[in-house]
């Protein structure tokens, strides 16, 4: 179905307030409660599109956040200076019936974040005048096919940020991800009999007119998606770095050259390891001259090992001043 295809494609959440730290609630935001078919050449089937879209939004498990940072207008109507951050995220109680209740918490999904805990998707030069939001523009790529390349968000919120409806978002979707959707009742039976999506859109005139390669051939269909939503909550989640001791210079080897570029750090103005814990090989605290002894020790007189976490990626037991900006090479 249709469905299983634009799953992930078919959820937004808008957030009026601040940026969260790791775990905390951010107490005021909308989750999309309903997404229409409205232009392009898949707006003539948006009577077949929009029923299968609407089921996707009640019963999916993923759904996509915005949050507005910077906010200062607790009623979300007049701000001059706003971003709009992108990422997916989860329902908290795994019960997409109260979804839509108001009062539904939502967790930020961290392959949605940098390492450091901040968005990869910002849509900036934002601001909202007299209710009306517009920031960007930015991609939006919610996945499966389908995104919003440089894509300006607007629409309407509603006093008090209780609801927010946009306006169309034009993008275009491949026909291969048509060509993978079993058609659906009752054209997969007599006296249809057609197999894929595409084959029923073809039924109704409905042909790609889009050439996303450049190729001379079109190979999608243009449409515009109007996007509505309700209030609800979020939190971010707790981001944890995990490394491999000794491997200083993140490859996810420990061999000469982890010594030789603390060394070349230490003396010669060389880079930083991006993880100063795994170049800790004592683990005590600091980056020096003895944690290069100790791996040019280990290496070649089978001396001590660097401490844990190895040789298996895991977290400091040790809670100290140094700091891993990425995990290090092969460690989540």
């Amino acid at each position: 179905m249709i469905a299983r295809r634009l799953t992930l494609t078919l959820t937004l959440l808008l957030l009026a307030t601040v940026p969260a730290a790791a775990g905390e609630r951010a107490t005021h935001g909308l989750v999309l409660s309903g997404i229409n078919v409205v232009g392009g050449e898949l707006g003539a089937a948006a009577l077949l599109i929009d029923p299968l879209l609407a089921q996707q939004v009640q019963a999916g498990d993923g759904r996509f956040l915005l949050e507005i940072r910077l906010l200062d207008d607790p009623l979300v109507q007049n701000d001059p200076e706003i971003e709009v951050a992108a990422f997916p995220g989860f329902d908290l109680d795994g019960d997409p019936s109260d979804d839509f209740d108001g009062d539904e918490t939502f967790e930020v999904d961290p392959l949605g974040l940098n390492p450091d805990g901040t968005p990869l998707t910002i849509f900036t030069s934002g601001d909202i005048v007299a209710g009306t939001l517009t920031a960007g523009p930015a991609t939006l790529d919610l996945g499966n096919g389908v995104s919003f390349p440089d894509a300006m968000l607007e629409g309407t919120v509603e006093s008090g940020g209780g609801s927010f409806v946009t306006n169309g978002i034009e993008t275009a979707i491949p026909a291969a991800v048509f060509d993978a959707i079993p058609a659906p009742p009752p054209f997969d039976a007599f006296p249809f009999n057609f197999t894929t999506l595409t084959e029923v859109l073809a039924f109704f005139n409905i042909n790609p007119d889009v050439d996303l390669d450049g190729d001379g051939t079109f190979d999608a269909f243009s449409v515009e998606f109007a996007l509505a939503f309700v209030s609800c909550q979020i939190v971010y989640p707790t981001l944890e770095v995990t490394f491999r001791r000794g491997d200083s210079n993140g490859d996810g080897m420990i061999d000469i050259a982890d010594p030789v570029g603390l060394l070349q750090h230490l003396f010669t103005g060389g880079a930083a390891p991006i993880c100063l814990d795994s170049g800790d090989s004592d683990d005590n605290g600091s980056v020096d001259i003895a944690d290069a002894v100790l791996l040019l020790s280990h290496l070649f007189i089978d001396g001590v090992p660097p401490a844990a976490p190895w040789p298996d990626c895991g977290l400091d037991p040790v809670d100290d001043a140094l700091e891993c900006a990425a995990s290090t090479g092969g460690c989540l």
